[in-house]
C-alpha cells in the first residue's frame, strides 16, 4: 500500500467532516489510533480499512489511487451533487416546509423529561431525559436513556441524537442511537395548549433496544424541566420505573396506556386535556 497517498487522501476526507473526534466517535477507532493512519505510522487492518471506506462512502481501491486523482475525484461527487450525507441534506430541506419552524421552536427549548412504556418491560415506565438546543439555525435534540436498573445489560446508557422541525401544527423528531446508530426513532408530538405549556403528548415509532429489536409504536408524553435545570439531578431521576412508582405522576401514568379503544379504530394519540381531566 502506498502510504502516503493513503495519508494524503484519508486527510483529505477528514476535512470534510466536522472533526476527527466525529470520525473516530462514528468509526469506533480510538483517536490516538487513527492519528497514527493519518500520520503514516500504522496501516489500518482489512476490517478497520473497509469501515473508513464505507464511512465516507469511496472504494478501497479509490482511497488508495494517487493523490492527484483521488481529489479530482471527491471534487466531481461534491460538484455533482453527491451528498457525503443524503440524510443531512434531506432534513436541511424540511425547512423549506415551513421556513419558521426554528422561531416557533424557541419556546421549547430546554429540557425535558420523556415517559413511555417500552416492549421490553411492559409493567414499567421509562422516563428519559431530553435537550433541545439550537445550532446553527436548526433545532436538535438528544436524548439519555438510562437501563441501570436491568441486570445482564451489557450497555445501560443509551444515547440517541437528531432534529426536531415544526410543521406549522405539528412537532416532528428523528433520532437515531448515537453509538451503533440501529435503533432509529420518529416522534411526532402535539404542541401544548396555552394553558398546558409543559405538557406534549405524542406517539413514537421506532426499533426497540430488546434483543428482538421489535420494531414498536408507543404513546409518549413530554414533560417541560425548564431551561436552566440541575443537570445530574434530572439525570438520576431517569430510569426504568414500576408502573404504580409514585414517582409517576398519575396523570401521565394514564396517558402513555398503550391501549386502543373501541371508538378509537387505530393507534392515535389522545388529547391530554380530556385524557386527564
Amino acid at each position: 500500500m502506498n502510504q502516503t497517498n493513503f495519508q494524503r487522501n484519508l486527510r483529505l476526507l477528514t476535512n470534510y467532516s466536522i472533526s476527527i473526534t466525529e470520525v473516530c466517535r462514528r468509526l469506533q477507532i480510538n483517536r490516538q489510533q487513527f492519528h497514527r493512519y493519518l500520520s503514516g505510522d500504522a496501516r489500518p487492518s482489512p476490517r478497520k480499512m473497509q469501515k473508513i471506506c464505507d464511512h465516507f462512502g469511496v472504494d478501497e481501491s479509490e482511497i488508495l489511487l494517487e493523490h492527484v486523482q483521488f481529489r479530482e475525484i471527491v471534487a466531481i461527487r461534491r460538484n455533482s451533487g453527491a451528498a457525503q450525507d443524503p440524510l443531512g441534506v434531506f432534513v436541511v430541506g424540511l425547512n423549506k416546509v415551513n421556513p419558521r419552524s426554528t422561531r416557533q421552536l424557541e419556546s421549547l427549548l430546554g429540557f425535558y423529561y420523556s415517559y413511555l412504556r417500552p416492549v421490553e418491560f411492559p409493567d414499567m415506565v421509562l422516563r428519559s431525559l431530553v435537550s433541545v438546543f439550537t445550532r446553527a439555525g436548526l433545532v436538535y435534540v438528544k436524548t439519555i436513556e438510562n437501563y441501570s436498573a436491568v441486570k445482564r445489560r451489557s450497555r445501560r446508557i443509551l444515547k440517541h441524537t437528531g432534529v426536531m422541525y415544526h410543521t406549522g401544527e405539528r412537532i416532528i423528531v428523528h433520532e437515531r442511537e448515537a453509538i451503533i446508530g440501529q435503533m432509529m426513532w420518529t416522534t411526532i408530538l402535539v404542541p401544548s395548549r396555552a394553558d398546558q405549556s409543559s405538557v406534549m403528548s405524542g406517539l413514537t415509532l421506532g426499533v426497540s433496544s430488546g434483543t428482538k429489536r421489535d420494531v414498536a409504536c408507543y404513546r409518549v408524553i413530554w414533560e417541560a424541566l425548564g431551561e436552566q435545570i440541575d443537570v445530574r439531578a434530572a439525570l438520576s431521576g431517569a430510569g426504568l420505573y414500576e408502573l404504580g412508582s409514585p414517582v409517576i405522576p398519575r396523570d401521565i401514568r394514564a396517558a402513555i396506556s398503550n391501549d386502543v379503544r373501541s371508538d378509537e379504530g387505530a393507534f392515535v394519540v389522545r388529547d391530554w386535556v380530556n385524557e386527564t381531566i
